[in-house]
């Protein structure tokens, strides 16, 4: 019946109905059918549908560029990722300014004066040609930035200022919202768009972690021990706050939506369990709380550690944000899509005098899955049983710098190729972690090269040294290698390495230089 059904319909009929199912169901049309399956193979938009979803992109806008170039550009773009050959290098030096960022593409240094210095990245297979643009801020004794390309968003912290009172006395921060293009006010900012918020005195030592997400800007205010952290969340078009807490065990956050954050801290101060809450910004309020009052959504237990090891630093790295777009006037055939985030949850152990770092590799549909399946008002506790084991890769000492944190985009991690591996200082790695591409290129018969590495149906065990028990980790994932050549005498030798869409940034801290390479 189906059969009779498709040979009466016109084919562009057919294309036009199958353009608009998913891709799941398009590769089973295609298994089911011999006409259907002639029709996407040999369709350039269905093809192209389906390429989309296996690398984990999103069509752009409307333009000149048809299906079929599109098809071709986003296909060598994968190619050129998966044997990291890039198309081009350029060598550019760093600033004496102190604060670094890349985001959508942007890479952004302060300068020794006080203001910011752009550069947009180039990209040979998305078409985006290389511009830079400076900002002078005398207004703003810049203490950290963020930014958001795609809102042409640049959020600045001030340096603290001592406010003295007649009762007491705060420290005031203040968080600018400008346009990243003009340095002027952002026109969608609450009015006055400046955010302000006060700190603890006792904060002698502060830093600043900042995140921005659709509608929402987030800052982790670290205090480092002196004082409790706090964490706090305003919609920066109205100028309300949506979450403020504190506490000393609040030690690193993440979006993981616009509407949850993923905060790492101890599930209890006794226990020493550590664990990944995940906040509700719906259910939250804009009173300052205590942490352990926070009615948090769910959390995520990490196994027991010993009760002599200590967790003395965390982090966690994502980029970009679940539903990141960049900005219209970019024009790009393709970008990232909004499927899975990889999360890298860093945590620094203490073992009497020697401190060493175990890495862990997840998946945000891993930890979305787990809490899509609560029913309405449902507050759980997931045992490391219930998610790690097989939706995570737990690794010791995995290379990557502690400095130059930008090394995930995507489901991709990228290795510094000054780390500890012994085969070859000079390697570079990247860690690809996006399923359905896995499974789509892994050879069927068991293979392997030196220049891939397949990490599908094995097991990554840590031995009992943080953890009472040992723990194994099965999530899949690739490794693709590629040699950097010998430096010549008296050039960059390159330890640290970021990632972003379309390019590597090899860093240089020594000699002050960055290599950028284009995809």
């Amino acid at each position: 019946m189906t059969g009779y059904i498709l040979d009466v319909l016109p084919l562009e009929l057919i294309i036009r109905i199958l353009a608009f199912v998913g891709y799941r169901d398009l590769v089973t049309c295609s298994q089911v059918c011999r006409l259907l399956h002639t029709v996407v193979e040999q369709n350039a938009l269905l093809q192209y549908t389906i390429e989309l979803a296996i690398s984990g992109m999103q069509n752009g806008p409307p333009s000149a560029m048809g299906h079929a170039n599109r098809l071709t550009a986003l296909r060598n773009s994968q190619t050129a990722w998966n044997k990291l050959q890039w198309t081009g290098t350029k060598d550019i030096p760093l600033l004496q300014g102190n604060l670094y960022e890349l985001s959508g593409g942007i890479f952004v240094q302060s300068n020794h004066l006080g203001g910011l210095e752009f550069r947009r990245l180039p990209s040979h297979y998305r078409g985006i040609d290389e511009h830079v643009w400076s900002l002078d801020l005398p207004d703003v004794d810049l203490r950290d930035f963020a930014l958001d390309p795609a809102q042409d968003l640049l959020v600045l912290i001030a340096r603290p200022l001592l406010r003295a009172g007649v009762r007491n006395a705060r420290m005031e921060i203040s968080i600018h919202l400008r346009s990243l293009t003009t340095g002027e006010e952002h026109p969608l900012a609450t009015k006055p768009p400046i955010l302000l918020h006060d700190v603890d005195l006792r904060a002698a030592i502060l830093s600043f972690m900042v995140q921005v997400h659709s509608d929402h800007v987030a800052v982790h205010f670290i205090s480092h021990g002196t004082a409790p952290s706090e964490l706090v969340v305003w919609n920066w078009k109205t100028g309300l706050i949506l979450l403020n807490t504190y506490s000393t065990d609040i030690m690193a956050f993440a979006f993981l939506t616009e509407r949850l954050i993923l905060v790492g801290g101890l599930e209890d101060v006794d226990s020493g369990q550590l664990c990944l809450f995940v906040v509700d910004l719906d259910s939250s309020h804009s009173e300052r709380t205590d942490f352990d009052a926070v009615d948090y959504r769910c959390a995520f237990l990490y196994p027991p550690c010993y009760s002599w090891v200590r967790p003395v630093n965390f982090m966690i790295r994502s980029d970009p944000s679940t539903n990141w777009s960049p900005h219209p006037s970019f024009q790009v055939p393709f970008s990232i899509g909004p499927g899975p985030r990889l999360y890298i949850v860093t945590i620094w152990f203490m073992q009497g005098e020697e401190i060493s770092p175990i890495d862990l590799f997840v998946l945000s549909s891993t930890l979305l899955d787990r809490i899509e399946s609560l029913g309405d008002g449902e507050k759980r506790v997931f045992e490391w049983g219930e998610w790690g084991p097989a939706g995570t890769r737990m690794i010791a000492r995995a290379s990557h710098s502690h400095s130059w944190v930008c090394y995930v985009y995507g489901a991709k991690f990228i290795t510094s190729p000054g780390g500890t591996r012994e085969r070859n200082p000079r390697t570079l790695e990247m860690w690809d972690f996006n399923q359905l591409g896995i499974r789509r290129d892994r050879p069927r018969e068991w293979s392997e090269s030196q220049d891939v590495q397949w990490h599908v149906g094995d097991t990554t065990t840590l031995s009992r040294r943080v953890f009472i028990d040992d723990v194994r980790t099965t999530l899949p994932y690739r490794v693709i290698r590629r040699t950097l050549p010998a430096p010549l005498k008296g050039m960059p030798i390159f330890t640290e390495a970021m990632c972003s869409e379309d390019n590597l940034i090899l860093v240089d801290p020594k000699s002050r230089n960055l290599r950028v390479l284009t995809f």
